[in-house]
C-alpha cells in the first residue's frame, strides 16, 4: 500500500487557534491516533475558512476567540458557503452558555474544553461528523420539498393559463401537460414552464 492510498483513509482536519502550542499539542494527540491527517492550520478566522475551503476537510477544529475573525463568525461563512454541512469542533476556555447557543447557530457541532484531553476528542469527532450527516440529509430533504412545492406552483399556472386559452375544464387542461410529458419524454415542471413561456 502507497503513502498516498493510506492518506486517503485518514480523516482529513484542519486546526484553527491562535495559539501556535495549542495546534501542535492537538496535532500530535491526532496523529498518534494514526486515524486523522491534519491537512491545514490557521491562526485566525480568516485563515481557517481559506483553509477550510482549499482542503475539504472531514472535521475541523476551531478556536472561539482568534484575531480578525473569530471562532463563530468563521463557522458561519463556512457554513453558509459550502453546501455539505462541515463539522466543526469549537475549542475554548469559557464556559459560558450564551457563547454555545451562538455557536450552535453558526452551525458548530461539539465542543472542547481547554486544556485539551486525548479521551475527549474521539467522542466529540464522533458526534460532530454524525449530526452534521444529519443536518446535510434534513437539507437535502427540505430541498426535494421545496423543489416539489414549486412544481406544483408551476404546473398549476400552466393548468391556468392552458383552462382559460382554450376553454377546458381542470382536467383536460392537466391531461394535456401529461400528454405532452409524456411525448416529449420530459417532466411536468418543464412542459409546464415551456407553456407558460409560450403561451404566457
Amino acid at each position: 500500500m502507497t503513502t498516498t492510498e493510506i492518506d486517503q483513509d485518514l480523516i482529513k482536519v484542519v486546526i484553527a487557534d491562535d495559539e501556535p502550542l495549542i495546534r501542535m499539542d492537538l496535532k500530535e494527540l491526532l496523529e498518534e491516533a494514526s486515524t486523522y491527517k491534519v491537512v491545514a492550520e490557521a491562526k485566525d478566522g480568516n485563515e481557517a475558512v481559506a483553509a477550510i475551503n482549499d482542503h475539504e476537510p472531514d472535521i475541523v477544529f476551531m478556536d472561539i476567540r482568534m484575531p480578525n475573525k473569530d471562532g463563530i463568525e468563521a463557522a458561519k461563512e463556512v457554513q453558509e458557503k459550502i453546501k455539505r454541512r462541515v463539522p466543526i469542533i469549537m475549542l475554548t476556555a469559557y464556559s459560558q452558555p450564551e457563547l454555545y447557543e451562538e455557536a450552535s447557530k453558526a452551525g458548530v457541532f461539539a465542543y472542547l474544553t481547554k486544556p485539551l484531553r486525548k479521551p475527549d476528542l474521539a467522542p466529540a469527532i464522533e458526534i460532530a461528523i454524525a449530526r452534521a450527516m444529519e443536518m446535510t440529509e434534513l437539507k437535502g430533504e427540505l430541498d426535494k420539498l421545496t423543489g416539489k412545492l414549486e412544481t406544483r406552483k408551476i404546473v398549476e399556472k400552466a393548468k391556468g393559463l392552458l383552462m382559460k386559452k382554450f376553454d377546458i375544464d381542470e382536467p383536460t387542461a392537466y391531461r394535456r401537460i401529461q400528454k405532452a410529458a409524456m411525448d416529449q419524454r420530459s417532466n411536468l415542471r418543464a412542459i409546464s414552464e415551456a407553456i407558460l413561456k409560450n403561451i404566457g
